[in-house]
């Protein structure tokens, strides 16, 4: 997957994108540099679901199943980054999703207070088929950031009867709700 391309999801109607991540130990080290990574950082996968540019319903932590029948789910909240493999993983029912909503952003954010990609390294999103056998399609590896908060990662969006992803890596604030939103309609397709 490469940044501002759009690439086809054709034949593919269960897209899972996952979020993985280690806990830094800040640049101190010994017993507090030991300490930091001991605890683990907890980052959280967005997804925000809209409809010409409107966000309509948001999927994360918060609302772990967003229009309540299995179309937009998040696996889990993972606030450690200690996981094997992915951290957070979001699955969308591409073909269940409502046919109104045009655009999904998938945004990571440093939700908490306190915490921010500094405390961080190694984050990796992978976008994968879902399907039964299904292949990891592609990876985005944000910029190291230490001012902000949230990087919209990537964002799927209809393309007559099927969908297209493209990587956006694009840095900003997500600290509060309305933050992600705000971010997530800048995206709208």
């Amino acid at each position: 997957m490469t940044k501002g391309q759009a690439e086809s999801l054709a034949g593919i109607s269960i897209l899972r994108v996952g979020v993985a991540w280690k806990t830094s130990g800040g640049g101190q080290k010994g017993l507090m540099g030991r300490f930091r990574r001991a605890v683990g950082t907890d980052l959280d996968l967005v997804a925000v679901a809209l409809e010409q540019g409107r966000p309509k319903r948001m999927c994360w932590f918060d609302n772990e199943d967003a229009f309540d029948n299995g179309s937009l789910i998040t696996l889990g909240d993972n606030r450690t980054g200690k996981a094997a493999g992915d951290d957070e993983t979001i699955i969308a029912r591409l073909n269940d999703l409502p046919a109104s909503i045009d655009t999904l952003v998938f945004i990571v954010s440093a939700f908490k207070e306190g915490v921010s990609f500094s405390n961080v390294e190694g984050i990796t999103l992978n976008v994968y088929d879902g399907g039964p056998g299904g292949q990891r399609l592609g990876e985005c590896m944000p910029d190291i950031d230490t001012y902000n908060n949230a990087c919209v990662m990537a964002k799927a969006t209809r393309a007559g009867s099927g969908w297209n992803i493209d990587v956006v890596n694009e840095m900003g604030q997500g600290r509060t709700r309305e933050q992600l939103l705000q971010l997530a309609k800048q995206y709208a397709a």
